[in-house]
């Protein structure tokens, strides 16, 4: 390979509040970064809901396709945030549009490892993310 991954298959989703607004109460995407973790930020709640399904469309599309390459793709996200923070809701319908192996990345057949910052420490992060099972 002439140009290495340096995300090490390895990529993040996190909505715009826990990475510019700091819900997570800690860094989260300074410790992504160190576990070498590529991150996609969804776009803030004020992002015209018109073209939030057209993005959303987008994000599934990358996520499914590095997910069917052999990366780790793990959602970041708030239970205090109206859609756990990462527009829930939008990328339950667009798996579910795909039939993407399961209905929701929330039920128990889980396409994405899912990590909820509320009552966490940078830690409990880096701790999930080093878990290679998630």
């Amino acid at each position: 390979m002439l140009f290495p991954d340096p995300r090490a298959h390895r990529v993040a989703l996190v909505g715009d509040a826990i990475v510019n607004e700091r819900a997570a109460g800690y860094d989260a995407l300074a410790v992504l970064e160190a576990a070498s973790f590529g991150v996609i930020v969804l776009p803030p709640d004020d992002f015209a809901l018109e073209r939030i399904a057209t993005t959303m469309e987008y994000v599934v599309d990358d996520l499914l396709e590095y997910a069917t390459h052999g990366y780790r793709v793990v959602v970041v996200g708030s239970s205090r945030l109206p859609d756990f923070g990462v527009r829930r809701s939008y990328l339950d319908a667009e798996l579910a549009r795909r039939d993407a192996g399961a209905t929701a990345v929330f039920d128990e057949f889980d396409v994405f490892d899912v990590f909820d910052v509320v009552g966490t420490v940078q830690a409990d992060l880096s701790a999930f993310l080093a878990d290679s099972t998630g």
